[in-house]
């Protein structure tokens, strides 16, 4: 029985000073977030995930990104969204 396979990604950079994490669904890129601090790439990652979801994307992997969301509340440090980092 074969595994069944996602279409969506997440790969994350360090560009200066950022860390920079990019969802794709498809090797189309479908959002993009940043932060300062390394302890924060896994917030901005389920982050991503959970508007995917909740923006109709079908994946068990984002709606699973939901329910811990709550684990961790707010970033610890600054974060920058997709529009956020097109106007700079």
């Amino acid at each position: 029985m074969e595994k069944p396979t996602e279409k969506i990604n997440i790969q994350v950079t360090r560009m200066g000073n950022r860390w920079i994490g990019v969802l794709t669904e498809n090797d189309k890129e479908i959002d993009r977030m940043a932060c300062f601090l390394k302890s924060d790439i896994g917030w901005i990652c389920r982050e991503m995930l959970r508007w995917y979801d909740k923006l109709g994307g079908d994946s068990a992997w984002a709606k699973s990104a939901r329910k811990r969301q709550t684990e961790t509340p707010k970033p610890r440090g600054k974060v920058l969204t997709k529009i956020q980092l097109t106007k700079s």
